[in-house]
């Protein structure tokens, strides 16, 4: 069960990370204060998306809780590097979004693939 609260975490932050970044694109920079202050109080499109990747990572948090108590730190951690590969895809395959392809970074999702299964791979018996 812990796995399962670890996934769903995994997925929440993804899908928060996403979110904020959606929100980013459509408010002003937070580098004045009372622009961005303003939007947020008169509800502009980025409002909504702002706020719900917010409750995406309390979300996460939850779960990642309730994983903590069920699982190994050790596994526990590899299963959230998963974030990473989620938030690569997602933003590569989203439209509009135009983030780059690059081998270079595949390279990276496929080590850490491997790394999360060396970590899941039971010990050997002697």
């Amino acid at each position: 069960m812990g796995i399962i609260w670890a996934l769903l975490s995994v997925v929440l932050v993804s899908a928060a990370q996403l979110t904020l970044r959606h929100a980013m694109l459509l408010l002003p920079p937070a580098a004045s204060p009372e622009l961005f202050l303003q939007h947020l109080l008169h509800a502009t499109p980025g409002t909504l998306p702002l706020f719900v990747g917010l409750l995406g990572y309390l979300a996460s948090m939850v779960c990642w809780y309730f994983a903590l108590h069920r699982l190994p730190l050790f596994r526990a951690y590899a299963l959230l590097s998963f974030s990473y590969i989620l938030v690569w895809c997602a933003a590569i395959a989203l439209p509009g979004w135009h983030e780059p392809f690059s081998w270079r970074a595949l390279l990276g999702v496929v080590v850490i693939v491997a790394g999360v299964m060396v970590i899941f791979t039971p010990p050997k018996r002697r």
